[in-house]
């Protein structure tokens, strides 16, 4: 009974579709007829069994609607020459979720390309920019080929037969034209990456950014990504598009808010600033759905994005109106490469995923417009930024100008001022000498006694004051001697006042006489009491000091003229450190109480206060 079936589903296939003839000098087939079924067999004995009922494809390109479907190509080839002829059947599209190829032999189905038995999706069996078939003819055989595709979005397959010879020349003239188009779109990144490090002017980097993330769509819908990038990675295989087109797009949202909406369009930065934060949330929340509904989504929503982008191109005042239309000409690009890319998926244009040359064509540009306008942008601001320098030079030397006349106004008023500055200065100068003459003058009036040219009671309240503080501060001894002529009352009694004060200058000159040291003075007390103030000196020099003075007054014989007198006087001696110099009058008080002694004992001595 199986032997029947089996005999019947060969005359079928022999039926449906007449095998395509491959001739020694054989190079390529860009239309290879072939006959399809949608059957969900596993392998080539299921097929058999299920008797399917095969559509036959001439033009060699199929496109079916968005379903989840396992797909049973059926290509017949016959080698009519004497020699093996080695082929590569190639179908061009690598989006394709499960490529499995059978070739009927001896009753038994060889698995040319093996293919992966787990969920659809999971990984590409042929590591390629297409999926390819490798096939070898036997000569004078008939060979029938079978595919097995799984696919879960929209379905291309375009098939074509290759000699493998011929394949490596188109795939390396493929490979160096697509490269080169990679390449410069990889420049214009890098470009923009060294001028944002230059500059750091930031919609350098958010270009570098939207060229690289074009880039990667480019490289992820023309295979190179599954083949050279991320061949393992399931998950990126099945989004790159979603997300590299959605990041693509959102990516001018930054380049539109720094390069051609002013900041003070507040309304529309805000605007974009809103989209930015929905393109993200987005773009995370796309990947939960399944790729089949994210893309759809993402198409949507990055043609909101491109209107969006034209009608700001329009609408935004621009002060350099070629930058202005060069970004209206990138928009636009834009919206024209999504709706070339959306037609596809809407089953409107029909074609191998690689032989779609617009796609590259216009990201292309679209980098290129970008380059340019950010170019522009950089040498607008550099101008402005010129000119902006030129004025303020400019303002600079008027400034410099004005300042200088009024330098040559302030220095001829200086002049001026300084010439009359030097007369009242000289006029200063000589009332302030003869002032300062006065002042001497009247310092000294205030200083000495009037009658004995020494030192005054005034004075000598400052100059202890002064010596208490000295002591006290440096540890020092302090001396003061309290001085009076003995019975002086007498002698203005019995000779007259005039005597009396020639007495008392006498005894101050003669007390004078006796100081050696500069530090050392003496003061006029009051009448005929004198005060000596010792700095520095211990209780034996002053009491030494004070004796030799009484002694030699007590030798002397003053002749005043009408009168011949002898003195003698009495000393009251104090010698300490001082302790409190807020107190200076403790050492007069004390050196007056040995004084005090002294007229008590008989005057005509010295006493040093114990």
């Amino acid at each position: 009974m199986i032997r029947y079936i089996s005999l019947l589903f060969c005359l079928c296939i022999a039926l449906s579709t007449k095998a395509f003839e491959v001739p020694e000098d054989f190079n390529k087939s860009l239309s290879l007829p072939f006959a399809y079924t949608q059957n969900n067999s596993e392998n080539l004995a299921e097929l058999e069994l299920s008797a399917p009922l095969w559509q036959p494809v001439p033009s060699g390109f199929l496109q079916l609607s968005h379903t989840m479907q396992t797909i049973w190509l059926r290509v017949p080839l016959s080698n009519s020459s004497d020699l093996d002829l080695p082929l590569l059947l190639s179908i061009h599209n690598n989006q394709l979720d499960e490529v499995s190829a059978f070739v009927p032999q001896a009753n038994k189905s060889i698995l040319v390309t093996p293919s992966v038995h787990h969920a659809i999706g999971e990984q590409r069996p042929i590591l390629h920019e297409a999926q390819l078939v490798p096939l070898k003819l036997p000569a004078h055989q008939h060979t029938v080929v079978y595919i097995r595709v799984k696919n879960s979005e929209q379905t291309y397959l375009p098939l074509s037969l290759w000699h493998p010879i011929e394949y490596l020349k188109y795939t390396s003239k493929f490979n160096l034209l697509y490269g080169i188009l990679a390449g410069l779109i990889l420049a214009m990144v890098l470009t923009n990456a060294a001028m944002y490090s230059f500059t750091r002017k930031q919609y350098f980097l958010y270009g570098g950014l939207a060229i690289s993330a074009i880039w990667l769509l480019n490289v992820h819908l023309y295979g190179f990504s599954h083949r050279y990038i991320y061949g393992d990675w399931v998950w990126l295989q099945q989004y790159g598009q979603t997300l590299f087109m959605l990041l693509s797009t959102w990516l001018f949202i930054p380049l539109l808010k720094t390069t051609l909406v002013p900041k003070s369009a507040i309304r529309i930065q805000r605007a974009l600033n809103m989209l930015f934060q929905v393109s993200i949330v987005i773009a995370i929340g796309l990947s939960l759905f399944p790729h089949r509904i994210a893309l759809p989504i993402a198409f949507a929503y990055c043609f909101a994005l491109a209107s969006t982008y034209i009608w700001v191109a329009v609408s935004a005042w621009q002060r350099d109106a070629f930058s202005h239309k060069t970004y209206l000409l990138l928009f636009l690009l834009l919206f024209l490469v999504l709706s070339y890319q959306c037609a596809f998926e809407l089953n409107l244009l029909s074609g191998a995923v690689l032989d779609r040359p617009l796609t590259y064509v216009c990201y292309l540009m679209i980098s290129l417009a970008i380059s340019y306008a950010l170019a522009r942008r950089y040498i607008q601001d550099r101008d402005d930024k010129i000119k902006q320098q030129q004025a303020r030079l400019a303002q600079t030397r008027a400034e410099d100008a004005l300042l200088k006349e009024r330098i040559h106004l302030q220095a001829q008023a200086q002049e001026e001022l300084e010439s009359s500055i030097d007369e009242r200065t000289f006029e200063l100068e000589v009332t302030l000498r003869e002032l300062e003459e006065k002042n001497r003058e009247l310092e000294k009036l205030n200083m000495e006694d009037a009658l004995t040219k020494v030192k005054n009671r005034r004075y000598f309240d400052k100059r202890i004051m002064m010596e208490v503080r000295r002591s006290r501060r440096e540890q020092t001894t302090l001396s003061v001697v309290m001085l009076d002529i003995d019975h002086f009352k007498q002698i203005n009694d019995n000779y007259g006042h005039v005597v009396g004060d020639q007495a008392i200058c006498a005894v101050a000159k003669m007390i004078e006489q006796h100081l050696k040291r500069p530090s050392d003075e003496v003061f006029r007390y009051g009448g005929e009491e004198f005060v000596l103030l010792l700095p520095n000196t211990q209780e034996q020099g002053a009491k030494e000091l004070a004796e030799q003075i009484r002694e030699n007054l007590s030798q002397v014989q003053f002749d005043f003229g009408t009168a011949q007198l002898s003195m003698t006087l009495s000393a009251g001696i104090y010698s300490a450190i001082a302790s409190d110099s807020k107190n200076p009058t403790i050492f007069t008080d004390l050196a007056d109480k040995a004084l005090y002694q002294a007229k008590q004992q008989g005057r005509n001595r010295v006493i040093a206060y114990k």
